[in-house]
Formats: C-alpha cells, structure tokens, sequence
C-alpha cells in the first residue's frame, strides 16, 4: 500500500480521534438497546463491508500467508475483547469518564509496553512523563476511594482492561504490517472478530431490524465511523508513524469523549476527571516530544 502523505495522515488521524471520542456516547446509547454480542457482530460485519470496496479499487490482494494468519488471529482476539469489555464499561458507567480514562491511558500502556518488549531505552524525562501519567489515572480513578465493589460498579475496571487489550492491539498491527496491508489486516480481523461473536449471540442478529432511527443512527457511526473509518487509519498511523506516535494523537479523543457525553447524555464533568485526565494527556505529550525516538522496532 502506497504510504499516505503525512499532512493528509495527520488530518485523517485527527477525524478519526474526533468519531473515537463519538462512539463512548454511541456506545452507551446502543447499550440501553441491545446486549453487546449483537452489536459487537454488526459492528465488525457493517466494517468489514464498508473496507472490501476500497481495497478492491485499491487493488490490494486480499490472501492471507501463514506468517499473516498469526496476527490477524491475534488481533482478532484482541478487538473482541477490547469491545466486551467497552461495551460492558459503557452500560454500567459514564461514558465520558470511561473516553477520558481509557484514551489517556491507552498511550502510557502502547509505550511501556514497547519499551519493556523491544528493550527501548528509557530515559528521564520518559519516567517522569508515565508516572506523572498514571498518576493522572489513580486520580480519574478515585484511588483514595478505592474498593473492589466500586471499581466493579463504576465501569473503571472495565475502562482498565480496554486500556491494556489496545495497547496490545496497537503493537500487534504494527508487527502485522511486515506480511500484509493495514486494510487487508484490518478487513481480516473484522470478519474473524465477526465470527468469534457468533457463538455468544443468545437473540437473533437481524432483531436489530426492528430498532429505530436512534439505534441506526449511533450503530452507522460507531460502525463505519469509529471502527471501519477511525480504526482503519489509526492502524495506518501505527504503521507509517510508529505505534508510539499514533497513540499520542489520542490524547486528543477525551477532550472530543467528555465533550459529547456532555453534550447528548447530559453527563456532568468532576474535577477528579478534569484533573487526572489533564495530567494525563500533559503525560503523553511530554512523551511525545522526545527527540529522536524510535517508535518501531523494525526501524
């Protein structure tokens, strides 16, 4: 796949961040619909479909060799927990909180965890830049208040795992990209993500034709928006910019997450969630500004 000119990636990434901080209300509202295994299906199914047409016209070979296989397994797995464990956090706590808490943890994860797997040096101003970022989170997290049932009941455990599954998510596409396209790589896990939901369907998937307009409304854009569209060029990010660079442009999306929520569910901002996730996002951009970083580890 021919590489997409950085000013235009950068535009695309910034689009993309804007429907990701969409999709924690889209969620919310799918959530008082329908339990998560149908919408999870239709959402990598309506995905898949809006991706075969471009790489068609882009000529992209849609095979998958052996080494490939792997990943798309891999990611796969990662993007249905991801989404289980989104959808549950979503029903049961704010999704604005959850927006602000995932997306700002996400980047401290994607770079801790690179730096621990590919033995990246760590230098003083990248530990002085997570811890003041996890702090950041303890804060969002109420972690004087903390308590198994509270952890449970406010949907932050859920948020937590996100964190985590995406961060592997983020590395895996990038190792991906040695065997495959982004958009084969990202046609491929929808449809393998599409039949691991199968089995747990326990209602008819074509039920969700007898929901209204709303429902459609919010399943269209967390489908062709945030997952086929926003999910699609952050792995091109990944891959072009680095996993560690592409992270950073989310720290943007808690911004867009809590401004929705408070826009369409009437969700109040707390100082606890002003204050951790500006920590946070201050975090990654202080990350972000290394000089010299290598960000891949094939480079």
């Amino acid at each position: 796949m021919k590489p997409v000119r950085t000013p235009i990636l950068y535009v695309l990434m910034f689009s993309a961040m804007i429907l990701w901080g969409l999709s924690w209300t889209n969620g919310k509202i799918l959530g008082n619909y329908l339990e998560a295994p149908v919408i999870m299906f239709w959402r990598f199914i309506f995905s898949a479909v809006a991706l075969l047409p471009l790489i068609i016209f882009m000529g992209i070979p849609t095979a998958l060799s052996k080494k490939s296989f792997g990943h798309v397994i891999l990611g796969a797995v990662f993007l249905v927990l991801y989404n289980i464990f989104y959808f549950t956090g979503t029903k049961i706590g704010n999704a604005g909180a959850g927006g602000v808490l995932v997306t700002t943890l996400n980047p401290l994860l994607t770079f801790l965890f690179t730096t621990i797997f590919f033995r990246y040096k760590l230098t003083l101003k990248d530990g002085l830049g997570l811890a003041l970022g996890f702090c950041g989170c303890l804060i969002m997290l109420n972690i004087w208040q903390i308590s198994k049932d509270l952890l449970f009941q406010s949907g932050n455990f859920y948020f937590l795992l996100c964190a985590v599954i995406w961060a592997f998510l983020t590395i895996t596409t990038t190792r991906a990209r040695i065997h495959m396209s982004v958009l084969n790589f990202s046609f491929w896990i929808f449809i393998l993500s599409s039949l691991i939901t199968l089995p747990f369907l326990h209602v008819t998937p074509f039920i969700i034709f007898e929901m209204d307009s709303t429902f459609w409304w919010n399943l269209v854009s967390i489908s062709f928006g945030a997952m086929a569209f926003g999910t699609t060029i952050y792995f091109i990010g990944a891959v072009q910019l680095g996993s560690e660079k592409a992270s950073s442009f989310i720290f943007t999306v808690p911004l867009f997450a809590m401004g929705f929520s408070m826009i369409l569910l009437d969700e109040r901002l707390t100082w606890i969630t002003a204050a951790g996730g500006t920590l946070a996002m201050a975090a990654v951009y202080m990350i972000n500004q290394r000089n010299a970083v290598k960000t891949d580890p094939d480079k």
